[in-house]
């Protein structure tokens, strides 16, 4: 891995807890939330993220953006979580689980309101345009990047993206929400 510290690209020489939180950490939290809803388990992969990633950072190929392998690495944490809900419980949707939280006191309610509608567009998309679009959108990875943390050629991830885009155009709710 390179020894040089970027702010995408952070160093394993220097596998710096508080750096790596400080440049990746909001993007892989938000992520984990748009996937999993519950903000006590997206701290959680938040957490155990960076700790695999400081643990196995001599596994890290330099091939590849650092911030694609940290977001695989939260991506496979939030599959993980969503396999253990379905065996202890029945699946429940995120629309559902976003409506059960309480919001932040400092969100005002349109804004409530549009982030409910756009999420529950997104939750109808295939769960394949789902996870490329919530990379983008929450985790803000370039495409080469989601392509890398999905395991995907570039332009299936372009299309998963493109397609899902196509669709949430088409939704009559989302377009009435923005």
């Amino acid at each position: 891995m390179k020894n040089k510290t970027s702010n995408n690209n952070p160093g394993s020489a220097s596998c710096d807890p508080a750096e790596l939180f400080r440049t990746l950490g909001t993007s892989v939290y938000g992520y984990a939330m748009s996937v999993l809803g519950k903000a006590a388990e997206a701290e959680e992969v938040l957490s155990e993220t960076f700790l695999r990633v400081c643990k196995n950072k001599e596994q890290y190929s330099s091939r590849g953006s650092i911030r694609a392998w940290v977001f695989s690495i939260a991506h496979r944490l939030c599959m993980d979580v969503l396999r253990d809900r379905a065996k202890s419980a029945k699946p429940v949707s995120l629309p559902e689980q976003l409506a059960s939280a309480d919001p932040p006191p400092t969100v005002p309610i349109e804004k409530q309101e549009r982030q409910a509608i756009i999420t529950e567009a997104i939750e109808r998309l295939s769960a394949e345009q789902k996870e490329v679009v919530m990379l983008k959108m929450y985790g803000g990875l370039t495409f080469r990047e989601i392509s890398e943390t999905l395991g995907i050629p570039l332009n299936t991830a372009l299309g998963r993206m493109h397609q899902g885009l196509k669709r949430l155009g088409r939704d009559p709710n989302l377009a009435k929400a923005l």
